[in-house]
């Protein structure tokens, strides 16, 4: 069964599913044009304890024996003051046949304790903060990118796994 709607509020009975396979908007690179959208929250803070509250209702859906696959791809800290993070820039990608808004530099501010170019270590975020609410961390899956698209930046490796 597929069920389309937001998230936080599942139109399901406690306890029936056996496994959810999600992959979250990341955070700070689109704009889906609906308002209240994960991705968008103006802190790093904000957007993981949305994920958390997400992650609640999934919890309640799951059956004891239930399992979470949440593929979450990471992202770098960017310096406001040189442009990245501080542009108000749009850009345009299809996707599945519709036009999607990209906006660069959503991020207005570097989030506490990161350095320009730090990798923010966001899936390891979310996960930390989801085992503080009570879910059980028991493995990291990588999905790796043989492939991976070339980046610009020339003083790091490619990010070639989510």
């Amino acid at each position: 069964m597929i069920v389309r709607g937001d998230a936080r509020w599942l139109p399901l009975d406690d306890g029936i599913a056996q496994c959810c396979v999600t992959s979250p908007p990341y955070w700070g690179l689109r704009d889906y044009g609906v308002e209240g959208q994960i991705g968008l929250e103006a802190s790093l803070g904000d957007y993981v304890a949305r994920l958390v509250e997400v992650f609640r209702e999934v919890r309640r859906v799951l059956r004891p024996d239930g399992t979470l696959w949440l593929n979450l791809g990471d992202g770098y800290a960017r310096n406001p003051k040189k442009g990245g993070s501080g542009a108000e820039g749009k850009n345009y990608r299809t996707v599945n046949g519709e036009k999607i808004v990209v906006y660069q530099g959503r991020r207005r501010s570097l989030p506490g304790g990161l350095k320009p170019k730090d990798l923010i270590g966001l899936p390891w975020l979310v996960a930390f903060a989801l085992r503080a609410d009570g879910w059980w961390l028991r493995s990291a899956v990588v999905w790796d990118k043989p492939n991976a698209l070339p980046d610009s930046v020339r003083d790091r490796p490619v990010l070639s796994y989510e």
